[in-house]
């Protein structure tokens, strides 16, 4: 039966209908009432979610939808009346007005929301949460087309990643790590530790925003489909995959400098390569939810990805 499950897998790729059986997969999984959280965390994992099942998948996982489908019209009523009353209070205060941009509107809702919201505007902004925030809060409002939809996915998926903000200097020594294994003939690493890149490079800016103003929005979605499951080594990989993608370049340019400066447009056209080589990286070393030696929260507790 295995066997031909994956003729079939084989057969609908070379004929161009990739994702084929994935489609029917998270289709009956969605037909399951309530969801099995679990089930769609590990669907996530292996495979990149469709765009058609995005939004709910995601809001699903994240928790701003419950696993019971009967409630999410009353849950997303709820949902939206909040959003409003935030926005309506901040409106009333005088912190936002029609001109405040999106995602500085949005983080000021989380913060109102959290009982966190500063005095000071500027001190709000400047941290480097709130550049995390906003970066995460811009790409996906480039992602979905209801604001309400983009606020609460933003804050959701910008809570989940506060729960790796401890291990994130792991996420950096794994990324030096893994690039020096994945790196053929050494010279790549050699000149990258050589010039301290990893010191140079906005590594943890990288991480604490999942790559959003990194990559184009169409590429990191499947990077972001393995975090929503449950992964925060995934972006190890990224961050792996970005230099030996750009190797050519980075080998030529004689400074630290230059090179950071390059970083920092990256390449449009190389972002679908970058992820998926990262995503075939991940793989390959054991699709691993956390750094090895690190237990941390997921919003589903997964032992590995299936096989």
């Amino acid at each position: 039966m295995a066997d031909e499950r994956n003729f079939r897998s084989h057969f609908y790729e070379k004929m161009g209908f990739r994702g084929v059986e994935e489609n029917k997969v998270i289709e009956n999984l969605l037909k399951e009432q309530p969801y099995e959280l679990k089930k769609l965390s590990q669907f996530c994992l292996k495979f990149p979610v469709p765009a058609i099942y995005r939004l709910l998948v995601w809001k699903v996982l994240l928790g701003i939808l419950p696993p019971y489908q009967e409630s999410h019209e009353f849950v997303m009523t709820m949902r939206t009346d909040q959003f409003n009353d935030l926005m309506h209070s901040l409106k009333v205060m005088g912190k936002v007005d029609d001109r405040t941009p999106l995602p500085l509107v949005f983080l000021k809702m989380y913060h109102m929301e959290e009982g966190t919201l500063l005095f000071d505007e500027n001190r709000l902004v400047m941290q480097p949460e709130g550049q995390s925030f906003m970066a995460v809060a811009a790409a996906v409002l480039e992602m979905v087309e209801s604001h309400i939809d983009a606020y609460w996915i933003s804050t959701k998926f910008y809570k989940l990643q506060e729960k790796w903000k401890d291990i994130m200097h792991v996420l950096s020594e794994r990324t030096e790590h893994y690039l020096k294994k994945e790196d053929p003939d050494g010279k790549l690493y050699t000149k990258v530790l050589n010039l301290n890149i990893f010191g140079a490079i906005p590594l943890s800016r990288w991480f604490s925003s999942s790559f959003a103003g990194v990559l184009p929005e169409t590429s990191f979605e499947r990077i972001w489909d393995k975090i929503i499951g449950g992964s925060c080594t995934v972006l190890v990989f990224v961050a792996v995959a970005i230099i030996l993608t750009l190797r050519r370049p980075i080998l030529t340019l004689r400074t630290d400098a230059e090179i950071v400066q390059y970083l920092k447009n990256i390449p449009a056209d190389s972002a679908d390569i970058i992820v998926a080589k990262a995503v075939e990286l991940w793989r390959s070393h054991g699709s691993l939810l956390f750094p090895s030696g690190i237990k941390a929260d997921s919003p589903v507790i997964i032992e590995k990805v299936p096989s």
